[in-house]
């Protein structure tokens, strides 16, 4: 048996059967799995048409399309939410500057005064007060000064400009403890 298209690429007929064979065991694997996968798909298919007990697929678009709905509604109310949370926080005392000290620079005394301190509370805003307490044996006395934007009106004293430099840096400082 001749081919002039065999004769013409120089391919004997036992090569070229033994090639075509091949091709179709390869061909008839495909398309096994292909048939697998559009028996799984179809599979898919008829439930989704029908659903678990006869719905239809117009009730369960329509089903979906409401859950969406609640879930709008609700990340409205979150957001809110979240609106009031941040508000709040900005208010809120966020940085801390407490600077201990001696009030009398004495040594090994029993004035009392080693036990004194400046504390620092402002919000996100540089706002706040700091609470100068200072001891000695006879009491105690505490000094309130308010803080708009990092100033203060009154003098500090200089325990109280460390405290506030210490409140100032706090954000500073926690992304360096991290």
């Amino acid at each position: 048996m001749n081919s002039r298209i065999l004769n013409f690429f120089n391919v004997k007929l036992d090569a070229f059967i033994v090639f075509v064979s091949v091709v179709v065991v390869i061909m008839f694997i495909a398309l096994f799995f292909l048939l697998l996968d559009y028996l799984k798909m179809r599979k898919r298919y008829v439930e989704f048409m029908t659903g678990e007990s006869g719905k239809s697929l117009e009730y369960t678009i329509y089903k979906r399309f409401r859950e969406i709905d609640k879930l709008k509604a609700g990340q409205k109310d979150n957001d809110a939410q979240i609106a009031i949370i941040y508000d709040m926080l900005r208010r809120n005392y966020s940085k801390v500057g407490i600077y201990k000290y001696d009030a009398f620079n004495v040594e090994n005394s029993l004035s009392g005064g080693s036990i004194s301190f400046a504390l620092t509370l402002l919000n996100s805003r540089d706002n706040g007060f700091i609470l100068n307490v200072i001891h000695n044996r006879a009491g105690c006395h505490v000094y309130l000064k308010e803080i708009k934007e990092a100033a203060c009106e009154q003098v500090l004293a200089a325990e109280e400009k460390i405290s506030l430099d210490m409140a100032l840096k706090y954000d500073e400082k926690k992304e360096t403890d991290k």
